[in-house]
């Protein structure tokens, strides 16, 4: 009876995570969150296929975790751990399940997943994947319903995008980040439940994010920040790869491979599926950014104002204007020394960058790899 209680206790402390010694502390978890509760729950649950047979670390391992959070559409979200058993088979371990009607685009449910997933594998570094549909700092709302004039310059309804099947952003959602049955998370609510915690890393596989405005948004919440400044085609990631550099190198090394085999992927295909842009940013190099930016704007408002735009690269389709490469904008308004100081801190701010030659039916010829919005008149 003592040899079985034992065996038990050992297969309790197999299946947990807080068997590890309380001073241990390298422990890193990694939290992957799929709000897939919308148009995009078949990429979703593909996207999640692919994660699930992909490299994962051993039980034994103590110091990486690997949590996942899905929700996609009439299934009941889990929040699950995946690791390697003695045999090198794959196994789920279900920490929690939530009710059906969950609304996975809330910064509350964002919230109580994380505080779950740390309460069952607490960790000192923290990584975060994001998946759902998205666009960049834009309001709740106002990616579809813009909140201004159109003057003949908007995307309007009736007009047929006819890649909508092939990115993750469609034509009948609106979107901040996440999407759930007409709810969407606000930059600065995604802020503050991300404040909860200060990450090695944030991935965005999600449109549209790699904007200034969210990178500088997001600067104190996390290291390094993974995204793309484009939309983002409805494949995503390349899942099956992205497990092992996450859990066996340095964030920075871990994120710039994980770009490459990104790019990589999708530079194997041709015609529209050869498209993709992605970007790595260094949230510490992001106020002296600031600081370049700011007389170069203070100073040269006339010229942003009645800035050609139609001159400057742009990031979106079907006149959404509000997603301009910053390198090519800020170079059209600068002066020589003060463009020459905010591109040493730029390219301090991105280690990395890659983009194909077009995205869709983009032509990208100049690539900065971040975003902002032009002020109009």
């Amino acid at each position: 009876m003592k040899r079985i209680l034992g065996f038990l206790l050992a297969l309790l402390c197999v299946t947990s995570c807080h068997w590890f010694e309380p001073e241990q502390k390298d422990r890193h978890a990694l939290l992957i969150y799929f709000s897939g509760n919308n148009s995009l729950a078949s990429y979703g649950e593909d996207d999640f296929q692919n994660l699930s047979s992909s490299y994962m670390p051993s039980i034994r391992d103590k110091e990486q975790f690997v949590l996942v959070y899905r929700h996609f559409t009439d299934q009941t979200p889990t929040l699950s751990r995946f690791y390697r058993d003695r045999r090198g088979q794959t196994v789920e371990e279900v920490i929690r399940t939530y009710p059906f009607d969950t609304n996975s685009a809330s910064a509350a449910t964002l919230q109580t997943v994380i505080d779950d997933a740390e309460n069952a594998c607490p960790a000192e570094h923290h990584g975060l994947i994001l998946w759902s549909h998205a666009s960049g700092f834009l309001p709740v709302g106002y990616f579809n319903n813009p909140r201004e004039s159109a003057r003949g310059e908007l995307f309007t309804p009736g007009e047929s995008d006819p890649y909508a099947w092939m990115v993750k952003s469609g034509e009948d959602v609106s979107k901040s980040f996440a999407e759930d049955h007409g709810s969407e998370m606000d930059l600065a609510d995604l802020r503050q439940v991300l404040s909860r915690f200060h990450y090695d890393y944030v991935i965005f596989d999600c449109c549209l994010m790699s904007n200034i405005e969210v990178a500088y948004e997001l600067r104190n919440c996390c290291d390094y920040l993974l995204m793309s400044p484009t939309e983002i085609l409805a494949d995503g990631l390349p899942y099956s790869e992205i497990i092992e550099p996450l859990t066996t190198l340095q964030p920075e090394a871990a994120l710039r491979d994980i770009g490459q085999r990104y790019m990589a992927y999708y530079r194997s295909f041709s015609g529209a599926f050869r498209s993709a842009t992605i970007t790595l940013v260094r949230t510490d190099k992001l106020n002296a950014l600031a600081e370049a930016c700011k007389p170069i704007f203070q100073e040269h408002t006339s010229e942003i104002m009645t800035l050609n735009r139609s001159g400057v690269q742009p990031y979106f389709r079907f006149n959404k204007h509000w997603f301009y490469d910053l390198d090519d904008f800020v170079g059209q308004v600068a002066g020589s020394g003060q463009y020459d100081n905010f591109k040493r801190a730029l390219d301090a701010a991105v280690p990395y960058k890659d983009a194909t030659e077009h995205f869709l039916d983009i032509d990208i010829k100049k690539y900065s790899g971040l975003s902002i919005y032009i002020p109009r008149p």
